[in-house]
């Protein structure tokens, strides 16, 4: 009776025992995966610091790969993409988490909205970016690509009452969402101001040549001589006040424009 005893408590100690390593094993093993997770991150982030756009690129596609339903991941992959001009594979990556009707990230619901005016998707840019304002009502970065997908409609007023909100809440570099003022007030005919925004755009950013580039189109445009059959429009006065419009939407015309970032 004693021995049959001594058996079964041995039995029960290597069983505790095994259940404790396997909890262990399991523990350091999820804890591993982490790190790997967190080392890659920080690799793709150096790659592209260094300007080794395809090695990050690569890096984000292995973590993406390990993390598919990480929708924090799955958004900086598909920027990556976004970047690299890879726009299918982008919203194929983003889509299943910017189109979810949990979405709580505003951050995401910009990304997305980017790469579908990177598509020329303008309708879908626009109802991303309405998305990502009524996540956050204070994001620069929202207003900016809302104003993009309006104005490649056609929606030059709206455009601009989005574009004024986002320089209200703008944060970094402006130079972007200048640039795409001026176009919009050069859309609308305020010539003198529009070039004025695209003065101050090249200001804060000598090195981009397509603001340059934007701000002798525009210029050009105030000495076009008449022509006949055409309607001249005069020298615009400054662009009314749009403190009480609204954003609102319209039917749809595709333009040009210019990216979000």
């Amino acid at each position: 009776m004693t021995y049959t005893r001594k058996i079964m408590t041995g039995s029960l100690v290597l069983a505790t025992a095994a259940a404790l390593t396997a909890c262990q094993t399991t523990s350091t093993g999820t804890s591993n995966a982490d790190k790997i997770d967190a080392v890659m991150e920080r690799a793709a982030a150096d790659a592209k610091g260094r300007g080794n756009e395809g090695q990050s690129l690569a890096l984000l596609e292995q973590l993406y790969k390990r993390n598919s339903s990480d929708a924090e991941v799955a958004m900086k992959y598909a920027h990556a993409l976004r970047q690299a001009g890879y726009y299918n594979r982008a919203a194929l990556v983003l889509g299943p988490f910017a189109k979810s009707d949990n979405l709580e990230s505003a951050e995401l619901a910009i990304e997305y909205a980017s790469i579908q005016a990177a598509m020329g998707n303008y309708s879908d840019a626009e109802a991303a970016a309405r998305k990502a304002v009524l996540l956050d009502d204070q994001s620069g970065k929202a207003y900016h690509v809302l104003g993009i997908a309006l104005d490649a409609q056609g929606f030059h007023e709206p455009a601009q009452v989005a574009f004024e909100k986002g320089l209200d809440y703008w944060e970094g570099d402006p130079s972007p969402i200048l640039n795409n003022m001026g176009l919009n007030l050069a859309a609308q005919g305020f010539l003198d101001e529009a070039i004025e925004t695209l003065r101050k755009a090249l200001a804060t950013a000598p090195d981009r040549s397509e603001i340059e580039r934007n701000l002798r189109i525009v210029s050009a445009l105030q000495y076009q001589p008449p022509v006949e059959g055409m309607r001249l429009v005069p020298k615009p006065p400054r662009k009314p006040d749009s403190s009480t419009e609204t954003i609102s939407a319209a039917p749809l015309t595709d333009v040009d424009v210019e990216d979000a970032d």
